[in-house]
């Protein structure tokens, strides 16, 4: 066996079923679902998926680029199904030419690029993330988005959930809700 199937709701406990009955049916929650901890690993994507938590821009490009720099395809999938980017910005995070980007996305997608290549930060691009954000806790909240796009990139592709189908997407604005 080289994937584990997305599972049946009998396959599940009752706790869990509950929880993601109040989620959209996506493959996703279902694979993550199948760890028995749903309802933790969704208090944190709630809390990265609120818009005043983290700048959505900036978490949306860091999604694109580190699933890029993973090759995975299910997370690219996924977002470019939900969301809505600026004409051309989904392109320009996945390319091999960052110079469609403002200074600021183009640093920020080197350093999701570095985090993925090498599983951490340089001292250097610490320090960018705290100028720019105005602090630790922002700087913070930024290694932990990054850090998150990959273990769910490496999570999704390693379990091998499948892309949603088109009823599946209908109505989904987040992950979350």
């Amino acid at each position: 066996m080289s994937r584990i199937p997305v599972p049946e709701d009998n396959e599940l406990d009752e706790r869990t079923l509950a929880f993601i009955s109040k989620l959209p049916n996506l493959n996703m929650v279902r694979m993550l679902a199948r760890t028995g901890i749903a309802p933790e690993i969704y208090q944190s994507v709630s809390a990265i998926f609120k818009d005043d938590w983290f700048p959505a821009l900036d978490r949306e490009i860091m999604l694109f680029r580190t699933a890029r720099a993973n090759n995975s395809p299910y997370e690219i999938g996924f977002h470019k199904a939900v969301y809505s980017f600026p004409a051309g910005l989904v392109e320009a995070v996945l390319s091999d030419d960052l110079e469609g980007l403002d200074p600021w996305h183009r640093r920020l997608c080197e350093m999701c690029d570095e985090m993925a290549r090498q599983t951490e930060l340089s001292p250097a691009s610490v320090e960018d993330l705290v100028q720019h954000y105005g602090g630790y806790n922002q700087a913070t909240r930024a290694i932990f988005v990054m850090s998150w796009f990959n273990w769910l990139s490496r999570f999704a592709d390693s379990t091998g959930v499948p892309p949603e189908t088109e009823d599946q997407l209908n109505g989904v604005k987040s992950p979350t809700t």
